[in-house]
């Protein structure tokens, strides 16, 4: 039990540091060490429950500068109050000197430890991985409201806890943002890591931190996911300081390609190198925005390039090879296709509705026209994009083109049987205004033919397939119905 008295010999295992007066806590073992503190799992005698003792490094006890950011990252985390940010209980002092602070006892693993556990057993653990990066997002927006930076975002400062729970942790050098300077000042050297800062902090322009800084390193923390590196990851800490400052970031996916990960989705991409611009103007201005469009890529609504048409302009085309679906913002579009060579209206497509998905499905051509009725804006769900989405689950993506295929070959066929009827009933129109029983067959068959766009055997089988059509010589005959031909039998006969 300790309490306050000498400082014991430091092995860098034990709890030496001596503690305030009062304070009676039982050293259950390090639980962490970093740069400028470690922290032990103690049990509280006085109010009988296991917490989190943080103690500032034996070596920075006399300095100035690293108490006061000690004292700081305890007040500043007491004051944040959130589910993602673990709580402090009680900040102590020595001789005026404050150098330990109790909060939680966090159990799990950093994000680090569970990227790197994942790629080591060759698991995925993309939407696990998203879904703690969105957790961070409401920790941070809640530390942005009470104008707190956290300064140093990185996979290793997230918990990700035994029974789900997900913190964001090491507030030692934020900062109050009311608190920096605001003009240009000399800074010996940045704080922070150099792997995942943005431009302005490594090169300790304090001046321009807000914000969008922190935003840079939440876009460096999905960049770790997405392709296994940091955006600024080099063999030295120089090397990673220059590449900070520098600003320039090599596109995940190709980081990913050149180390033979899987392909990384392009709309995640997007928000990754929107978040680590160079510019901070060119950023997400806001943690909200940038948990926005990482939402709507988790929930699959992820926000899609638009085109907008005039009315009477064809979108899609019959025939055509399908390389994206649409989706109608605004305006009315008309379904068509050609049937017996003429337009056949099919229906009317408004706001919210998808089209063209099939194509893209099962790699045929456009089974219809689709033209804008009014001025129409739509937006586009290119192939990829569709192949990603269906990636996501192998089941899903096999009953989806079943589906679409077999829907295709089911409407494949209606189509012929409606084409047969009018061919038949074109060559039956033909007859009728002749004023015959027949007429001569190859010129009525190439009429057929051109109109229908169909082959000349698929059309003479068709027509030579229906009841009341014959073949006699070379002319196409219609053959009397059943009772007429049955009358014509009687004549002659005598009644019984």
């Amino acid at each position: 039990m300790f309490g306050f008295g000498k400082k014991r010999e430091d092995d860098g295992k034990s709890l030496t540091q001596p503690l305030p007066e009062g304070w009676q806590v039982v050293d259950l073992g390090l639980l962490g060490s970093g740069g400028m503190a470690r922290v032990y799992r103690v049990r509280d005698e006085v109010l009988g429950r296991e917490v989190a003792l943080k103690v500032l490094r034996p070596e920075l006890l006399k300095e100035d500068a690293a108490l006061a950011s000690f004292v700081t990252e305890a007040r500043i985390t007491a004051q944040l109050d959130h589910p993602n940010i673990p709580a402090v209980y009680a900040l102590g002092s020595e001789r005026k000197r404050s150098s330990v602070f109790t909060m939680k006892v966090l159990e799990g693993q950093t994000l680090q430890e569970q990227l790197e556990q994942d790629e080591r057993e060759g698991l995925g653990g993309l939407p696990e991985a998203l879904e703690v990066l969105l957790r961070i997002c409401d920790a941070l927006a809640f530390a942005h409201s009470k104008g707190v930076l956290h300064l140093d975002l990185k996979p290793s400062n997230v918990i990700v806890a035994d029974f789900g729970q997900i913190y964001l942790v090491d507030w030692g050098i934020a900062r109050r943002k009311s608190e920096l300077p605001k003009g240009p000042v000399e800074v010996r050297t940045a704080q922070g890591t150099p792997n995942y800062m943005a431009p302005e902090q490594a090169a300790g322009e304090l001046w321009k931190f807000d914000e969008r800084t922190d935003i840079f390193a939440l876009g460096g923390m999905l960049y770790r996911v997405l392709c296994g590196k940091a955006p600024h990851a080099s063999s030295t800490a120089d090397q990673a300081m220059e590449k900070a400052v520098a600003g320039v970031v090599t596109p995940p996916d190709v980081v990913a390609a050149g180390r033979k990960r899987a392909p990384v989705p392009r709309r995640l991409v997007a928000i990754c190198m929107k978040a680590l611009a160079k510019d901070p103007a060119e950023r997400y201005q806001t943690v909200e925005a940038f948990q926005r469009d990482l939402e709507r890529y988790t929930r699959g609504l992820a926000q899609l390039p638009q085109r907008s048409f005039k009315a009477g302009e064809a979108i899609i085309t019959e025939g055509e090879p399908g390389d994206a679906a649409y989706v109608i913002i605004e305006g009315s579009c008309l379904a068509s296709r050609l049937v017996g060579g003429q337009p056949q209206e099919l229906r009317r497509l408004n706001p919210g509705e998808l089209f063209g998905e099939a194509a893209v499905f099962t790699g045929q051509p456009r089974s219809a026209t689709v033209t804008a009725v009014t001025d129409t804006v739509v937006g586009i769900v290119d192939q990829a994009a569709l192949r990603e989405e269906m990636d996501r689950t192998s089941f899903m993506s096999l009953a989806i083109r079943t589906v679409a295929s077999t829907f295709l070959d089911l409407d494949r066929q209606l189509v012929k049987q409606r084409q047969q009827g009018q061919v038949v009933e074109y060559a039956l129109r033909h007859l009728v205004a002749a004023g015959a029983r027949s007429t001569p067959w190859k010129p009525l068959l190439h009429k057929l033919v051109e109109l229908s766009g169909e082959p000349e055997a698929e059309v003479s089988a068709w027509v030579l397939g229906a009841t009341g059509f014959a073949l006699e010589g070379d002319s196409l005959v219609v053959l009397p119905l059943p009772a007429q031909r049955g009358e014509g039998r009687g004549e002659g006969q005598t009644a019984e």
